[in-house]
């Protein structure tokens, strides 16, 4: 199956269907089922780099935070693991037009950038016991056997 790894927060917050697009600097023809993968980066770590890039990482902690089921539970995240998977069924080329037809939350969820891909997802289904398994760069194949 393929399979896209993704930073926590956002690895959850898409197969828990609370997102619905993954931003991405590239488009992919794949379309079809594809395996969530939670990067093995820690929540801590990703946090930091937003305070040291916009200077917004508390800001962000918090909102994310709010999103979960209970205050902190946002460092308890599954990382090194596929957590999911979904229906890849569109990658939209972000334009302004596109943008004006997302939700706040949306927004907030992802580098929606001008010029860059919002891969849209639909079927999110959370694992209900994450599978620890490497990641990659890029698509990936994953033996669910493995």
């Amino acid at each position: 199956m393929k399979a896209l790894t993704i930073w926590q927060p956002w690895a959850s917050l898409l197969v828990s269907g609370q997102k619905k697009y993954e931003t991405r600097s590239w488009a992919t023809a794949y379309r079809g089922p594809i395996a969530i993968h939670a990067a093995m980066r820690p929540v801590r770590r990703t946090i930091d780099a937003l305070v040291a890039d916009r200077g917004d990482g508390w800001t962000a902690l918090d909102y994310f935070d709010a999103l979960f089921m209970h205050p902190g539970s946002i460092n308890e995240l599954p990382t090194g693991a596929v957590i999911g998977k979904a229906l890849l069924v569109r990658c939209n080329l972000i334009t302004e037009d596109f943008m004006a037809r997302l939700t706040q939350q949306e927004l907030a969820l992802g580098d929606f950038s001008l010029g860059r891909y919002a891969w849209e997802f639909e079927q999110m289904t959370q694992l209900i016991a994450p599978i620890p398994a490497r990641g990659a760069q890029g698509l990936w194949y994953w033996d669910a056997g493995v």
